[in-house]
């Protein structure tokens, strides 16, 4: 098993986002779309129910953070400051894969926020762990994210039990994905 790095304190910047670690109050605002049945459909646990539970995930991705070096950080316009989602990288359970996951407010669907995203995540952890792949772990009716994870080169690998249901695995074989100039 890989030694886990100092956390990422952040931010990452992309062309249009700004990437930062939670804080607890964050949660207010973050409830909105942790509590949302249609953004939490496909993401097992299903939604938060209440401010409290929005809290305990973003202690729970705290902890990530300082045990592993990386966790689900904030997605943030990176002009207004308006937050739209989260994403980021996350152990599997019982499980030494690191997986890549990621969910956006309603309203910030079809933008392209979650490549965006994910391919400055994808370069993080290409830095981090150089000689290791990368995993996507949805639902096999996800399609949308599907979509996302085969236009960053992941590739299904099959199906397993993960978080108590069947889930889609993908895989990013290791390459390095930072830029070249």
């Amino acid at each position: 098993m890989t030694e886990a790095l100092p956390p990422l304190n952040g931010p990452i910047l992309t062309e249009r986002l700004r990437l930062r670690p939670f804080t607890l109050e964050d949660a207010p605002v973050t409830h909105r779309w942790f509590s949302d049945p249609e953004v939490m459909h496909h993401i097992p646990g299903g939604p938060d129910a209440t401010l409290e539970d929005t809290q305990n995930r973003i202690s729970r991705y705290l902890q990530h953070g300082q045990t592993h070096g990386f966790t689900k950080w904030l997605v943030t316009d990176r002009t207004t400051g308006e937050l739209l989602g989260d994403g980021g990288l996350y152990t599997l359970p019982n499980d030494p894969r690191v997986e890549l996951g990621f969910r956006f407010a309603r309203e910030h669907w079809g933008h392209g926020y979650a490549t965006e995203m994910a391919r400055a995540w994808m370069e993080q952890y290409a830095m981090m762990r150089p000689d290791e792949s990368l995993y996507g772990i949805v639902l096999p009716d996800h399609v949308r994210s599907q979509h996302v994870l085969e236009k960053l080169g992941f590739e299904p690998v099959g199906e397993e039990q993960v978080y108590g249901r069947v889930m889609k695995v993908y895989l990013h074989p290791h390459r390095d994905t930072r830029s070249t100039l």
